[in-house]
């Protein structure tokens, strides 16, 4: 048993998802678990309990939901969405500290960070995942793995809330729903742009919960995405992790086979909704042309364009354009297997 580097602010009921699946050492479990954990439990309740009188209804909002495989581009579209003034969005600072980001900032604005798996800089008002924030929260997560890597693929089944028991999806639906209201609360209840590959799984929950939601779907060149996807989940374990590692051959395994439910799970949801409220986004186009390819994104959603021609997305097109992501293809033997196992995705 080893102590991780970097912490997740969970709270007392996140700590006991995740003691399901490893042994948290004596330290962990007195100070980051039981003290630390009901200091942070008893902090969400609080805010979300004052503040629920605030807090904007999300029926009639049009979100927009952002899905796509891990390393296919989800955190660049986020990015250039957030800058649309007609939406708002979770950032670091609110998905790291989602037990109290609604009762005032924090220290650290200024602070930049670099990304474990790649060069992009993440600042605390940077858009961000909010699969972290729910986890955090105690709702069941994919990312439990994150400390136990052993327990990757039975963490992974977690990620749609049908397939939880009744409780941990009540418990998820309530989270979800709470954590949007106080991000929307905090944005002037503004629509939210989220992003996640984890929503993949779950289109049709979010779509019952947020009936007017709509959905990006983006994608990348799938050898591009098994090699960065794999380095991804390697640095995040070397990071979070409490238990032991998992062997490599292991990990690319698992994230072969995993693809094919995300998939499966994903069109199933987005085949259900109206073609107005659904979208494709092609990584390559996005890059190569980025205000092309917005443009075909707000008419095919009936979104208003009319932050397109702003001077803040010529900016963030402009300071976006100098980093490239990597393009490594994996192992000719992984080569051969992805390009077999994920035909249907090239």
């Amino acid at each position: 048993m080893r102590e991780n580097k970097v912490y997740i602010n969970l709270n007392k009921k996140a700590w006991n998802n995740i003691s399901s699946f490893g042994r948290i050492n004596p330290y962990t479990a007195i100070v980051r678990k039981n003290i630390l954990g009901s200091l942070f439990s008893i902090c969400g309740s609080f805010q979300f309990n004052l503040l629920k009188d605030n807090l904007c209804s999300l029926q009639a909002h049009p979100h927009i939901v952002i899905t796509g495989h891990w390393r296919s581009g989800t955190t660049y579209l986020h990015t250039l969405m957030s800058c649309d003034p007609q939406f708002t969005f979770p950032s670091t600072e609110s998905c790291m500290n989602p037990h109290t980001f609604m009762l005032g900032p924090r220290s650290g604005e200024g602070r930049e960070i670099k990304r474990p798996m790649d060069d992009v800089l993440v600042r605390a008002r940077s858009p961000q995942e909010d699969e972290f924030a729910l986890l955090a929260l105690g709702a069941r997560s994919p990312y439990e793995c994150l400390m136990f890597p052993q327990a990757f693929q039975d963490a992974l089944g977690l990620a749609d809330p049908a397939d939880l028991g009744e409780h941990d999806r009540r418990t998820w639906e309530r989270t979800f729903c709470a954590f949007m209201q106080g991000v929307s609360f905090l944005g002037g209840g503004r629509p939210v742009v989220v992003k996640s590959p984890t929503h993949s799984y779950r289109v049709k929950a979010i779509a019952a919960l947020l009936p007017n939601a709509k959905f990006i779907s983006i994608r990348r060149n799938p050898l591009e995405v098994f090699e960065s996807t794999f380095r991804m989940w390697k640095s995040l374990f070397n990071l979070y992790s409490l238990g032991e590692t998992i062997c490599d051959e292991v990990l690319r395994g698992i994230i072969l086979k995993n693809r094919i439910t995300m998939e499966q799970k994903l069109s199933e949801g987005l085949a259900t909704l109206p073609a107005h409220m659904v979208a494709q986004v092609e990584y390559d186009r996005l890059v190569e042309n980025p205000l092309m390819e917005l443009e075909c994104l707000y008419d095919t959603l009936q979104l208003d364009p009319g932050f397109l021609a702003s001077q803040s997305l010529a900016q963030k097109i402009d300071q976006s354009q100098r980093y490239r992501a990597g393009n490594n293809s994996p192992p000719p033997k992984w080569q051969r297997r992805v390009r077999s196992a994920w035909a249907d995705f090239f």
